[in-house]
Order: C-alpha cells, then structure tokens, then sequence
C-alpha cells in the first residue's frame, strides 16, 4: 500500500469593521510582498475555530469569541512547487472584536491595513482573493493552484 499524502487545515479570516478587511502585507515565505488575510494552519488536536481564535491573537492582537465566527467558505488548495503541498483552508468571518489591531510578527509581516471591500490591493495573494470573493459571493467551496 502506498503512503497517503498528508493534508494541511488552515485558516483564513475575513475581520470587518464598517466594510474594510483588515489585511497583512507578507515579508516571507513564498507569498511576500503580497497582502494576505489574518491566519494559518491548524495545530494538532485544534479546533478550526480555535485556531482562527489564536492566529487572530498570535498576529493582530485581538480578542475574538469562537461563538463571534462564523465559516462562510471552504477552499481546496495546492501549491506547485517543487515540494508542493494540499490544504484546506476555512474562511471565517467576523466583525466582533476587542481591541485595537497591531503587528505582532514583525518577522512575518510588513504592514497592517484596512482594506474597502470594493478597492482591494493590486498586490493581494491569489488564495486571499479567492476567499473574499467566495465570502462576497456566497460561494461554499472553491478550488484553487491546480
């Protein structure tokens, strides 16, 4: 039998406030210098919504309730790479929070901006564009890097 492939959870999480998104500009990884939303994968044993819960607290410093999320869609992912990779990534949105938003992985990320949802950046990643016009268009499940 041949060894099964290994399947990545993340998240990805829509914070409104009077109709901007807030989003961050990554410095890192294969994604910099694109804006990106707030989140991450999922830790063993984690909820998706503890997981939202603590990649929100872990990069922007908000305090947000689970029963405050709401999942809106769900995106099927693979990064071709040379050492490409599958996830499965859940959209999550909010506009119940506490707290003023603040860079905390300066390491990770560059800068930190609301966004209307009408004027997006040019320079957003592919991935995070897809889960806002899914959220935007009530689309449930989408498929995206084949």
């Amino acid at each position: 039998m041949s060894e099964r492939f290994k399947l990545i959870g993340g998240v990805f999480v829509i914070i409104l406030k009077d109709g901007k998104v807030l989003m961050e500009l990554r410095k890192n990884k294969f994604d910099a210098g694109l804006y990106s939303l707030v989140g991450g994968c999922m830790e063993n044993g984690e909820t998706v919504l503890q997981a939202a819960v603590r990649e929100i607290k872990e990069e922007v410093n908000l305090e947000i309730r689970e029963s405050d999320l709401k999942v809106v869609s769900v995106l099927h992912r693979i990064t071709p790479r040379p050492d490409s990779w599958q996830s499965i990534e859940f959209v999550i949105v909010t506009d119940k929070f506490s707290g003023t938003a603040g860079l905390m992985e300066n390491d990770v990320c560059g800068d930190l901006k609301w966004f209307s949802l009408d004027r997006l950046p040019e320079n957003i990643s592919h991935y995070a564009k897809q889960a806002i016009d899914n959220y935007i268009n009530n689309v449930g499940f989408s498929e995206i890097n084949f």
